[in-house]
This record gives C-alpha cells, structure tokens and sequence, in this order.
C-alpha cells in the first residue's frame, strides 16, 4: 500500500476507533458521551505518538545494539507485548483520574478496551481490505 493509502487507512482506523470508544465507554462505564470523547481523543493521539516513538526506538534498537534488523515470530511478540505494556502504563493513571476510579477498576476498564481493540482492528482491517479492493475494481479499466 502507498503512504496515501497507509495515510487514510490511520486516518480512518482513529475516527471510528475514536467514535467506537465514545459509544462503549458509556455502556460499560458511569462515563457520559462528552468525558468518552475527550478520553478516546486522548488515547487515539496517545497511541499515535506512542506508535512513532516506540517504533523508531525500537527499529534503532534492532538495528544498533542487536545488529539485527529481521524480525522473528517471537520478535514481534516482544514488540507487541513492549508496544502495548508501555501504553498501558502510561494511559491507565490518566483513566482513573479522569474517571475517578480506583486502580483495579481502571484494569478492569482497561481490559474491555483493550479486548474491544482487539476485535474492532480486526473487524476494521477486513472491511478497509474490502472496501479498498471494491474501489480500485470499479476504477480499473
């Protein structure tokens, strides 16, 4: 895909996440419409930034102090685990303030999203797949 694509799939993949969360949080929290925007609208920019720097950090890491740049099964398992373990870390103090929960129900809280994520990027990468091959067949001669 080219960066134009990758750029509209990002773009797109943050807005419904972001409407997505803005519409669970509610119902599965004491959190009304406005607090679920604001908190997804952090965590979708959290997650972008995040994504930048944990990347090129990591990429340097493999490239530098490992001096070796392939990446393993078990590679992009450290990666993914690191990935998402540090952005746990740090939105997970800013849920419970926000929210005014305690730590464990702020995990809790953190666990559904993080399921619902789970489930909405697959969901999401099959529609985007589809809907992007539908569009350039009907634009191909």
């Amino acid at each position: 895909m080219k960066f134009a694509g990758r750029m509209a799939h990002a773009v797109l993949y943050e807005i419904f996440a972001l409407l997505s969360i803005a519409l669970l949080l509610p119902i599965v929290s004491e959190a009304d419409m406005q607090k679920s925007l604001i908190l997804g609208l952090f965590f979708s920019l959290a997650a972008m930034l995040w994504n930048v720097v944990f990347n090129f950090a990591f990429d340097w890491w493999l490239a530098n102090i490992r001096r070796d740049t392939h990446k393993s099964a078990a590679v992009r398992v450290v990666h993914a685990l690191l990935f998402e373990g540090a952005l746990v870390a740090m939105t997970v103090p800013v849920l419970a303030w926000v929210m005014r929960l305690t730590l464990w129900e702020t995990l809790q809280l953190e666990a559904v999203l993080i399921v619902f994520i789970v489930f909405y990027t697959f969901f999401f990468n099959i529609v985007f797949d589809w809907s992007r091959e539908k569009l350039f067949s009907q634009l191909r001669p």
